[in-house]
């Protein structure tokens, strides 16, 4: 589970450059494929973030006591 942060890192700052450069190259549609890949960090930001908590929860649910 560890590297879903490394992909997402990855897959955000790639989408970063892309997004910025934003004109084709080619047949390669870098605004469509940068939208894409921040979707993608989107998605795994919040799996990580669900995968954190969980692994949290006893604690915090200890200090809460």
């Amino acid at each position: 589970m560890a590297m879903i942060g490394k992909v997402k890192t990855a897959a955000q700052m790639i989408a970063i450059l892309l997004l910025l450069y934003f004109d084709p190259i080619g047949l390669f549609n870098t605004a469509v494929i940068g939208t894409w890949l921040i979707y993608l960090a989107a998605i795994l930001t919040l799996v990580s973030m669900a995968y954190y908590l969980k692994a949290a929860w006893p604690i915090i649910r200890d200090s809460l006591d």
